[in-house]
């Protein structure tokens, strides 16, 4: 472009002659650009002496192009040819880009909460494009420009919450009905017999609202350790043990009976939210709004039908004073 510049006053004249050219009539391109037919002729006319050649000869019957006008109409029309495939390619792919949103959530998240409402989205929204970028771990931050992601952070005034942060001790009814009913320590075993499932993020104090402080009754136990907390949730629903289950990943699964609590009325409220936020620049696509909307619509219903069941706090949020409910029996 550089070098074009230097050798025409204006690239602006190319695309007047290519109309004049393909209509063979200035008064024709002048209402291609919606311009007066000298405006043409001046454009032509400084082409031409950019040139040093004669692009046109002019008569009564319109222009014609001359040997030099051929030969620069030919190579104006291929590329200006080209310059329109790539502008129609670059369209296709905005478009394109435009229906796919990039979801960056948590692996376990996804498995056991978000697949079996896939099918649900996808009628809710059916032009657009869904790219999971899944998370295995612990995140503390978003990295890149994602459309969607799950965070955990303190309460804002303007952040959308997908769940309040609540974890409960889950295991599925099989483990349950194993251990009697009714989970609680050995006097003199401590928690001899169980097998608790842990994620290597979290330090192991993360236990000790539900399991106590000391650590000859917790050391009796057996402690398997995952790095992926969809494994663990899986380990847990095929009756491997206790884990602990963060509300907006196990309400599904609490709703359908697939787990049930370790400890009846029992769960940690941290005071902290899972939000949704966009990391792209500027506010939040509409559609990516839409579905976080009905991401979080979803989510209620289960939170609801969890906290009816006793397993997940109501409505109101525990306070920060009172993060651990407990039931009548100490666990200490």
């Amino acid at each position: 472009m550089t070098e074009l510049a230097r050798l025409i006053t204006s690239p602006k004249s190319l695309l007047v002659f290519e109309a004049a050219a393909r209509h063979g009539s200035f008064t024709r391109a002048a209402k291609d650009f919606n311009i007066s037919q000298p405006s043409i002729s001046r454009n032509i006319a400084q082409l031409e002496q950019d040139i040093g050649q004669p692009l046109f000869v002019r008569g009564a019957g319109g222009a014609h192009l001359t040997d030099a006008g051929r030969l620069l109409f030919g190579a104006t029309t291929d590329g200006l040819g080209r310059i329109a495939e790539a502008i129609d390619t670059l369209r296709a792919q905005s478009m394109a880009s435009d229906s796919e949103l990039v979801l960056s959530l948590s692996n376990a998240f996804v498995t056991n909460w978000l697949v079996s409402r896939l099918a649900a989205l996808t009628e809710q929204f059916p032009h657009a494009v869904l790219r999971f970028d899944l998370v295995s771990g612990t995140r503390t931050s978003v990295a890149g420009e994602v459309d969607l992601a799950t965070l955990i952070t303190d309460a804002a005034p303007d952040a959308v919450v997908l769940a309040p942060e609540v974890i409960v001790p889950v295991c599925s009814p099989e483990y349950l009905a194993a251990h009697g009913g009714a989970l609680a320590p050995d006097p003199e075993g401590g928690w001899a017999g169980h097998t608790f499932l842990h994620l290597s993020d979290h330090p192991g104090t993360i236990w000790d609202p539900v399991l106590g402080t000391s650590p000859e009754a917790r050391g009796q136990a057996v402690w398997h350790v995952f790095s992926d907390y969809a494994a663990i949730i899986q380990a847990a629903t095929d009756g491997t043990g206790i884990v602990l289950g963060w509300l907006n990943v196990v309400a599904g699964s609490l709703r359908s009976g697939r787990l049930v609590p370790a400890w009846q009325g029992r769960w940690i409220d941290t005071g902290r939210v899972v939000r949704l936020l966009s990391t792209r620049p500027g506010p939040m696509r509409p559609v990516a709004r839409e579905i976080a909307q009905w991401l979080c619509d979803r989510m209620a219903e289960d939170l609801e039908a969890v906290a009816r069941l006793g397993a997940g706090p109501k409505g109101v949020r525990v306070s920060a004073a009172d993060c651990v409910r407990q039931s009548e029996d100490s666990v200490e």
